[in-house]
């Protein structure tokens, strides 16, 4: 390094051949300079992204992450620290930086955009392992951008996968025409309309739809309100969480994710759940209840059938609760069934004055009855 080269000039080097494109010439400048200057929150994250957009993700982590510990509160910073997290692969570590940015700076494009590929490769590489939060973030990632055809795809090609038939239908409703006839969202759609029953199942939903109701009045515009600082009296935004002069924190940082975590648990999914535990639970109540008797009569007395429904409906509770949709399909028949032998074992039981196994069918007729709806709604009918 020229001894005679001062800091400024060898930044302005180093910033013209990052702004060139040439990263790599870009990453000798500023290694040169951090000799200089080590603690320059600039040079560390320029560094960083110069070191990531050559390859090298992992190593411009580091300096990216130190920039970010040193000024938390500059949106650029966070991005940078995002992006690197998210070339490398770090998707769910990438995401709270680049909420983070955007809650600094909401109308910060390349933070915004980098989110929704962090969302999208996160959603879908959790698609197996963890389904609920590959939801949570493929829905978070199609609402920051619902004009997106391939964030559309990947979220129905997730319904579709998992088996979530209702919830893919609901969600094909909801898209906009001009999404639609976009590829590759148009590929799938033309792949789905060849199953009978869910282009079936369309048609019906399309033909219930509400009309849509009348927009709302446009809110009227506010003014921009600047307070001074606690700490150090400058103006800055009303609704910062952290002074952009000092970095005191005025108030818990919050994240993008915050505004919209995506989606909420409905209390069907839930009670689905709860009931297909229910429904194992009751039918192995009825098993340890009829067994003996069904043993001291070799298995050829009256109490043998009640044994045999006991059997089934406990295989029938375990496929309901892994949400397999010809399980489903299986066990909504059963439902049915039960009705019909519950019905007929309540005047048995009542004949045999057995008022605990009276209790227990007709309990089973209500749980019958609440899983064919909640089979309708989260599986589809």
């Amino acid at each position: 390094m020229d001894l005679n080269t001062s800091p400024q000039e060898l930044k302005a080097k180093a910033d013209d051949l990052y702004a060139k494109q040439d990263y790599a010439g870009a990453v000798v400048e500023y290694r040169k300079l951090l000799d200089l200057m080590p603690t320059s929150v600039p040079v560390l994250k320029s560094f960083g992204l110069a070191l990531t957009l050559t390859g090298q993700p992992e190593e411009g982590i580091q300096f990216c992450a130190k920039a970010a510990t040193m000024q938390p509160a500059d949106a650029d910073v966070r991005y940078a620290y995002g992006y690197a997290l998210g070339a490398a692969n770090h998707f769910g570590e990438a995401i709270p930086e680049l909420d983070a940015a955007l809650n600094l700076q909401p109308n910060h494009i390349p933070a915004r955009q980098g989110l929704i590929y962090c969302l999208m490769n996160a959603g879908q590489a959790a698609a197996s392992p963890n389904p609920v939060f590959a939801e949570q973030c493929l829905t978070r990632a199609h609402k920051l951008d619902t004009k997106n055809a391939h964030l559309a795809n990947s979220l129905l090609e997730f319904y579709v996968g998992t088996q979530q038939k209702g919830k893919a239908i609901k969600f094909v409703q909801s898209l906009d025409d001009s999404v639609k006839s976009q590829s590759p969202l148009k590929d799938q759609l033309d792949r789905l309309s060849q199953d009978p029953e869910f282009s079936t199942h369309l048609k019906v939903a399309a033909a219930s739809k509400p009309s849509a109701p009348p927009s709302p009045a446009a809110p009227t515009s506010q003014a921009i309100k600047q307070v001074p600082c606690p700490n150090c009296k400058q103006m800055i935004m009303d609704y910062a969480a952290i002074c952009p002069h000092c970095n005191f924190r005025i108030r818990a940082t919050g994240t993008f994710a915050g505004m919209d975590t995506g989606p909420k648990h409905e209390w069907q999914e839930i009670a689905y759940t709860i009931m297909s535990i229910i429904w194992i639970a009751l039918a192995g109540l009825d098993l340890a209840r009829v067994l003996p008797t069904a043993m001291k009569e070799g298995f050829s007395g009256p109490s043998t059938f009640s044994f045999i429904v006991a059997c089934v409906q406990i295989l029938i509770g375990f496929g309901v609760l892994f949400r397999q949709e010809w399980l489903a399909f299986i066990a909504k028949i059963f439902c049915y069934l039960t009705l019909l032998t519950s019905g007929y074992m309540i005047m048995i039981s009542w004949g045999f004055k057995d008022g605990l196994g009276a209790a227990l069918h007709a309990l089973q007729i209500t749980v019958a009855m609440f899983m064919v709806y909640l089979i309708n709604y989260v599986i589809g009918d």
